[in-house]
């Protein structure tokens, strides 16, 4: 998270492949504060908690990405749970909840000015 004047930035929404529920903590204390979310690549380490924060813990701000990390991290991630929830059980979050988050993305291109009631 990053801070500019008053305006304060998630700067992607990963987490590790052990999905360790510290890292959801110490974000879920931030959610009220959180004014946009930047998602900068599609892989679990930038977009990982993206789905769990938006369903399970009210993340509402503006989310932004490109359009390639937007479709790309969509398709990734249905990749990664199907992956997994095919040898092991995993329910932090499924497919709806991906789908849910990945609604909520405003999709930008590449150096595209972008105007919010925050910046």
């Amino acid at each position: 998270m990053f801070q500019v004047d008053q305006v304060y930035f998630l700067l992607d929404c990963g987490w590790d492949e052990r999905f360790d529920m510290a890292y959801i903590e110490a974000v879920k204390r931030r959610i009220p504060h959180i004014n946009a979310v930047l998602l900068t690549y599609a892989d679990v380490p930038h977009i990982g908690a993206l789905p769990f924060l938006v369903r399970k813990c009210g993340l509402t701000c503006p989310i932004y990405a490109t359009v390639p990390v937007h479709k790309m991290g969509q398709m990734f991630l249905y990749d990664w749970v199907n992956g997994h929830t095919s040898v092991e059980e995993f329910n932090l979050f499924n497919l709806d909840d991906i789908d849910a988050a990945f609604e909520r993305v405003q999709q930008v291109k590449y150096s595209q000015a972008v105007r919010s009631q925050y910046f």
